[in-house]
């Protein structure tokens, strides 16, 4: 991730050529996530390095047993790419939706343009994480309520894949639905999450678990309220200095339209910055979980000010808001469900085959 990460990216291709599986996923989760990319906190060049991974990996390994955990860590890189840039999208096609009048109702087709491309660039990221979840699967399902057997070396794998699994469905629906993902995978995300120490890894096992329960309406346990977990599991976690969790609560809470549980969030994320400093062997998912509650931060900013987050943990206050376009190009929920719930239930849907980069 670093220029200086260059020739473990060569060792790891000279490595898979001539070696077993086991080798190269033992290679890629010591060396290059324990030693080095997990320390430098640069969403690009990890999306970068995944994507230049991932096809390598898959031309020359052996199809039958592939290095699995690599290839979950190398789609889910990968699958940042498409994230960060529909982050950037969103926000343009936010402008353009608060800023319709001056821009004159001729533009509307340039609005409607920033709208598709968000779609197409969510649906990427969908393919992307789909894929780090098949591997997920292969290495360590079916996530029947058995834990399976997990090195502890290779938990953070086996993290990244349960994320991996979330972020596959929310992106999925972000993009209009086209691969059609089955939400089943959610409740298997939930099961396989109780398989981690939740404070061992920062509180996020629990969130993630909480997070399906808050997609899922009740799937939650009797008197369990997801967003009261969400809230507390974030601030636990935000103490160990990768905030993954205050994350996972910002997304959930933006994609429910849940504004108060937002702004409760945003403001507990910013204060834990302020309070912790990150992890230093971890700065890249403290950056990740960083980038996406301040993508929602952004989004409320771009919506009543036409501008992204000034000053991040503040809030604008007496908002300014348009009136809408007289023509809506864009239709309908960003995530193409209503209240931000998925309307299957687990037993309604089937595995979606593995698809290509377009």
């Amino acid at each position: 991730m670093r220029t200086g990460s260059a020739p473990l990216l060569v060792a790891l291709l000279l490595a898979t050529s001539v070696s077993c599986a086991g080798t190269v996923d033992r290679f890629a989760v010591n060396r290059i996530v324990h030693q080095e990319g997990a320390r430098v906190d640069d969403l690009g060049k990890a999306c970068a390095l995944g994507s230049s991974l991932s096809h390598a990996l898959g031309a020359l390994s052996s199809r039958r047993q592939p290095p699995r955990l690599a290839l979950i860590i190398a789609e889910t890189t990968a699958g940042l790419c498409g994230e960060l840039e529909a982050m950037e999208v969103e926000l343009e096609s936010l402008r353009a939706r608060r800023n319709w009048r001056a821009l004159g109702e001729d533009r509307v087709a340039e609005m409607r343009d920033a709208r598709l491309r968000e779609m197409r660039l969510h649906t990427l990221a969908a393919k992307r994480y789909w894929r780090a979840w098949q591997h997920m699967d292969a290495a360590y399902g079916p996530f029947d309520g058995d834990c399976p057997r997990i090195r502890e070396r290779d938990e953070i794998a086996y993290l990244l894949g349960l994320v991996a699994g979330l972020r596959s469905l929310l992106h999925d629906r972000a993009g209009g639905s086209e691969l059609d993902l089955p939400a089943d995978v959610l409740g298997e995300v939930s099961r396989g999450a109780r398989c981690l120490d939740n404070e061992e890894w920062w509180h996020a096992p629990a969130a993630l678990e909480a997070a399906v329960w808050a997609v899922i309406p009740g799937t939650a346990p009797e008197g369990v309220d997801p967003w009261e977990v969400l809230g507390t599991e974030a601030e636990a976690g935000g103490e160990s200095g990768v905030r993954v969790a205050w994350s996972l609560y910002a997304l959930l809470a933006g994609n429910a339209g849940r504004r108060d549980d937002l702004e409760a969030a945003i403001r507990g994320h910013a204060a834990s910055i302020a309070s912790t400093p990150p992890d230093p062997d971890w700065l890249l998912l403290d950056e990740y979980g960083f980038r996406v509650t301040g993508h929602e931060s952004d989004r409320i900013w771009t919506g009543e000010r036409g501008h992204r987050t000034e000053t991040f943990g503040e809030l604008p206050t007496q908002p300014e808001a348009p009136s809408p376009p007289a023509i809506d190009p864009f239709g309908g929920d960003p995530f193409g469900v209503d209240g931000g719930s998925f309307e299957e239930t687990e037993e309604a849907s089937s595995p979606a085959p593995e698809g290509a980069d377009p």
